[in-house]
């Protein structure tokens, strides 16, 4: 080796040690802080279930993780700052199924959805629930069915936000079953929930946590949860597969992404250590409390959803001619 580098001219060797050292260093990560970019305001569900996950992971990896929370346009303006960060581990991404939703209603988008981000871990996932005002004249999925067929345009189903996951399961649902109802946008969740819950719209999908309080008081009832399997707090209702709806699997998410680029050993160290808090009693206790299931999906796993989930709503969006600007 040291006979052929005599021969290697000055310039090449050169370029050759300053490409090796522009390389992101990976034997010691972290040896600093990380800051974590959470694309929405304090105190909302993505926010607390990022702190649940990063209060122990800075623990886990030895240094301080710090939550930045950079809400607006639907995520964009965080997920920017991941997207053009330096791909060193340094700076990631704690997002929510908007991340899938927000490329295709907004006009301009900063960034690729499809190249600049790398996935990590899907952290927890929630189902849906199909709600409607306890005065609809429905008790399952099909007798709701059945009823907007009856009155086409007559019942009016609340969107929370064009990018919000409910909104999303709102239009499939409708594509799906092949049924005409007046979408209502709203400014967010709680406004969305408190018109079902006043009559001034028919239905919603929404998530556990906040309509749980209204079932309870008899001002709603759930028809159908949008999971693989049937939640344990309500295990007399049907998921939308067992009603008959076989093709809708849209469900809101959280998990940590980061720039494209990242080298795989940072990743897989991420990884595993969230991992690691996934399994702690800790975790499942606060995760149980905000009515979200612990997931922990391998970095391919957790990639091969977001692709699933880019291709349904890019059509899903085109076909209902969804757009949040």
């Amino acid at each position: 080796m040291q006979f052929y580098l005599r021969f290697i001219p000055a310039f090449a060797l050169c370029a050759f040690v300053g490409g090796a050292l522009a390389q992101p260093s990976t034997a010691n990560y972290p040896d600093k802080p990380i800051r974590v970019i959470v694309p929405v305001a304090a105190g909302g569900g993505t926010d607390i279930i990022a702190r649940i996950v990063t209060s122990r992971l800075g623990e886990a990896l030895g240094t301080a993780v710090v939550i930045d929370n950079r809400a607006g346009a639907g995520g964009i303006l965080g997920n920017e700052i991941v997207a053009h960060a330096q791909p060193d581990g340094y700076t990631l991404l704690f997002t929510y199924a908007a991340h899938t939703i927000v490329p295709f209603i907004y006009r301009k988008v900063p960034y690729d959805v499809y190249k600049d981000f790398a996935p990590v871990t899907m952290a927890g996932s929630q189902p849906l629930l199909l709600a409607i005002n306890a005065s609809v004249k429905a008790n399952t999925v099909q007798e709701l069915i059945a009823l907007a067929k009856a009155r086409p345009n007559e019942l009016n189903v609340a969107l929370a936000t064009p990018s919000s996951s409910g909104a999303l399961a709102a239009e499939l649902f409708k594509i799906l079953t092949n049924t005409q109802m007046v979408s209502v946008p709203f400014k967010g969740g709680a406004p969305a929930l408190t018109a079902m819950v006043s009559g001034e719209v028919q239905l919603i999908f929404t998530t556990p946590p906040t309509v749980m309080p209204y079932i309870k008081g008899g001002k709603v009832k759930i028809l159908g949860t949008s999971g693989k399997d049937r939640v344990s707090y309500l295990p007399e209702v049907p998921t939308l597969a067992e009603a008959g709806i076989k093709d809708f699997n849209t469900a809101p998410w959280q998990g940590m992404l980061a720039p494209a680029g990242t080298p795989a050993p940072i990743i897989d160290k991420l990884y595993k250590q969230i991992g690691e808090v996934l399994k702690t009693p800790y975790a499942h206790e606060r995760f149980t409390a905000a009515g979200t299931d612990v997931v922990g999906s391998s970095p391919k796993d957790f990639g091969e959803l977001i692709k699933r989930e880019l291709a349904q709503n890019s059509k899903v969006i085109k076909a209902v001619g969804m757009r949040a600007d």
